[in-house]
């Protein structure tokens, strides 16, 4: 596949029962989806659209987030019609935390604060397949505890736990915006710690 050459703004369509569908700006073959529970926030890329040798990041117009309610693709490559439903998002109770994400800055959404992606790749929350995860939801991290692997281009980085811009020094974990297998990208949200 070609590099991506420019970007592309994702279409909303509101319905009925509150949540919000990001339709396919064009046609063309949809890579890179966000999985289930990923937040999605104004401005964040939210997968590639390839056509006839070109590549399209695909972004989330201003004013909509949310989490993730429907399911990827079940193909690497699905192939996409103008106006398909790619995601559906609920926004309800995720709007500071989406806001917090756009903004790429630390802070407090509720009782959380959040601990941010230090580079772009995908996301592995064990070691190594069938071996335990380095930090799950609910777990206590102290600075300087793993928490995840992020690869890229099959090079592995451990993340690990840093109290910096305000975050504390041993916090619970509350829940994770990427799930195991899934793209982070650099300044994005991956989880949501509480102090303890």
């Amino acid at each position: 596949m070609s590099q991506v050459q420019q970007k592309l703004e994702l279409r909303a369509v509101p319905s009925t029962d509150g949540q919000i569908t990001l339709v396919a700006p064009e046609v063309g073959y949809f890579a890179a989806a966000h999985p289930r529970g990923a937040l999605l926030a104004p401005g964040m890329g939210a997968g590639v659209l390839h056509q006839l040798g070109k590549s399209f990041e695909l972004v989330v117009p201003k004013g909509v987030s949310g989490a993730v309610v429907s399911d990827p693709p079940s193909s690497a490559m699905a192939p996409v019609g103008f106006g398909a439903p790619l995601y559906s998002l609920d926004p309800s109770g995720v709007a500071g935390i989406a806001d917090t994400a756009a903004s790429g800055a630390g802070g407090e959404a509720g009782d959380g604060q959040f601990v941010f992606a230090g580079q772009s790749g995908r996301v592995w929350h064990s070691p190594a397949p069938g071996e335990p995860v380095f930090a799950a939801a609910g777990d206590v991290v102290e600075e300087g505890q793993a928490l995840c692997l992020i690869e890229v281009m099959k090079t592995f980085s451990t993340m690990v736990y840093k109290a910096q811009d305000g975050l504390p020094k041993r916090g619970k974990i509350v829940r994770w915006f990427i799930e195991d297998g899934g793209d982070a990208e650099s300044g994005k949200p991956l989880l949501e710690i509480e102090p303890c």
